[in-house]
């Protein structure tokens, strides 16, 4: 069970998460260009990368307590839809711009195979499923 402390600074997180990203997205639309400006974004960004580290660890921590057969359906259920969004993408790009076909994007279709996958070990509770 997720005890009240780990409850509270998940929400934190996010609440900054949320903060630093519409503070991010004024900064960068209304073209802002002073020095505390730019080290806000650079904050944000670091954060980011510490924030997706973070979410990758509780995402292993809670496969590591599933079993067997449970870890191996999540895994394949990410190759078929990592397969499937590079199809699309490279069928779209085909259809629609042709002289793209050279660079393939692998970052896109694997980010959102990965978030489609594993959403739900990233919030899961402690117990085994």
């Amino acid at each position: 069970m997720i005890s009240k402390k780990e409850k509270w600074i998940t929400i934190l997180l996010y609440v900054v998460f949320l903060i630093g990203l519409l503070g991010t997205m004024f900064i960068i639309l209304t073209d802002i260009d002073t020095p505390n400006s730019f080290r806000f974004v650079i904050g944000f960004v670091i954060f980011l990368l510490l924030f997706g580290l973070f979410q990758m660890i509780l995402v292993i921590m809670n496969m590591k307590k599933l079993p067997g057969i449970d870890i191996k359906k999540p895994i394949l259920k990410f190759a078929g839809t990592f397969v499937f969004l590079m199809t699309v993408t490279y069928i779209s790009n085909y259809l629609l711009w042709s002289e793209r076909l050279d660079n393939l994007d692998f970052g896109a279709p694997f980010g959102l195979a990965l978030g489609i996958t594993f959403y739900d070990l990233l919030f899961k509770k402690s117990e085994v499923r």
